[in-house]
């Protein structure tokens, strides 16, 4: 008498490529984010929040930033990374200040792009922002304000 084998004969089919979220390339994407982060150091409220974690590692989160955006707008899946935690790390990150960053990253999408590129990423945006958001301030007394919407 043989013995069989105990586990399934279990195929996958690979999954259907997705389209990218928005007609943009790669180099678009790191001209995107390396003219907002200029932006960023330079803003009164948002900069030294950024250059106090930052200083002396911009560029090794530029890079990360491009691999991030990369993967939310292409859909390469090459970021890794905990956006909720490191966020929820910075101890002085007020409610506004997603405002402020969102408001920042809408002018610079705008100045570099025309509509039909910018209002798919501000969607994205947004949705990134309000996500980030809720899991630092969100609770059942404090909703989003309406600018997250």
């Amino acid at each position: 008498m043989s013995e069989r084998s105990a586990e399934p004969n279990l195929t996958a089919r690979a999954a259907p490529p997705r389209t990218p979220a928005v007609a943009i390339s790669p180099a678009e994407i790191g001209l995107l984010v390396d003219r907002f982060y200029d932006d960023i150091r330079a803003h009164p409220r948002l900069g030294p929040i950024f250059e106090e974690r930052l200083a002396g590692k911009w560029d090794t989160h530029l890079d990360r930033m491009k691999k991030f955006w990369r993967s939310v707008l292409l859909y390469t899946g090459e970021y890794s990374g905990q956006p909720v935690v490191k966020h929820n790390a910075l101890p002085d990150l007020q409610e506004d200040d997603f405002r402020q960053w969102l408001d920042l990253f809408e002018a610079t999408t705008a100045a570099l792009f025309g509509p039909p590129t910018v209002g798919p990423i501000v969607v994205i945006a947004r949705r990134i922002a309000r996500s980030l958001w809720l899991a630092r301030f969100g609770t059942p007394f404090n909703q989003p304000p309406a600018w997250l919407g």
